[in-house]
């Protein structure tokens, strides 16, 4: 029962009992932002740190599930960060949500044999993420999110080559990547998700069952191998209106949505049905 409760729920009872006490040191589920531990406090960046520190360290470690860390870019935290995620992020762990420090640098070294064998879900924000090759597979991961991370096209490359269970990709604000391409070994690849990635020239995907392109940004070219389970396409860039309506219909034959729109055009919704 208690490891159903919310975070904060939990808690307070695990101040009540001393059963749900050895409970909550073994909570699967931790939720540790502004929101849920200062929302209403007066206290200021300093006491946010602290209450962070206390419950991780008072954390069993044993049977953490789900870990959701977002330190708002406030830097008095980042003394603290390697030492937080060096206990949490253990073997067994299964989702890993992230909001960092612009200046931080997440260590890849976390990512143990054990973690990459448990871990289904990782959403980075706001950090530098250096993945190399030697990394090695992570053959749980079904769903990758970076948001204003640091990361190059090629170390992308890198971490999809090691993720040949993923399902889901979703890029926001990756400034540093220029050329995407996604390897045709990501045969689980259905969603792809690329927003406001302005250096982004070119997204080259070979996973041959892609279904869903949500793409934006400037001048962007798509290369696709096979489009042949493509079911909904959204594409928001300039000079995109054209090539899209001569181009696409004949090479995407199960296509049912596009949705595209470029500057100072009307976005235009169109429902195609084939059949």
């Amino acid at each position: 029962i208690h490891s159903l409760m919310p975070m904060r729920d939990a808690a307070r009872a695990a101040c009540l009992s001393r059963a749900f006490l050895h409970s909550w040191r073994c909570h699967p589920n931790l939720t540790l932002d502004w929101q849920t531990l200062c929302s209403k406090s007066k206290g200021g960046g300093g006491n946010f740190s602290r209450k962070i520190d206390s419950i991780i360290r008072n954390h069993s470690g044993i049977g953490l599930k789900r870990l959701e860390l977002d330190i708002f870019d406030d830097d008095r935290t980042l003394p603290y960060i390697d030492s937080w995620l060096q206990f949490a992020v253990t073997p067994g762990i299964e989702e890993l949500t992230l909001g960092l420090y612009k200046r931080y640098n997440f260590p890849c070294s976390l990512l143990s044999d054990g973690v990459r064998n448990s871990i289904r879900y990782l959403e980075l924000r706001r950090s530098a993420f250096r993945p190399m090759a030697e990394l090695g597979p992570l053959r749980s991961l079904t769903t990758l999110h970076l948001c204003s991370v640091r990361i190059t096209g090629d170390e992308v490359g890198c971490f999809l080559s090691n993720s040949p269970a993923l399902e889901q990709l979703k890029l926001y604000d990756c400034k540093e990547i220029i050329f995407l391409k996604i390897p045709c070994m990501l045969q689980r690849l259905r969603c792809l998700s690329v927003f406001s990635c302005w250096m982004l020239q070119l997204i080259e995907c070979k996973a041959p069952n892609l279904s869903n392109i949500y793409a934006s940004g400037e001048n962007i070219k798509l290369s696709l191998s096979e489009a042949l389970c493509m079911k909904d396409l959204c594409m928001c860039f300039p000079n995109v209106i054209g090539y899209a309506l001569a181009e696409l219909p004949s090479i995407m034959p199960t296509l049912e949505t596009l949705e595209i729109g470029s500057e100072d055009e009307v976005i235009l919704l169109i429902r195609l049905y084939f059949g």
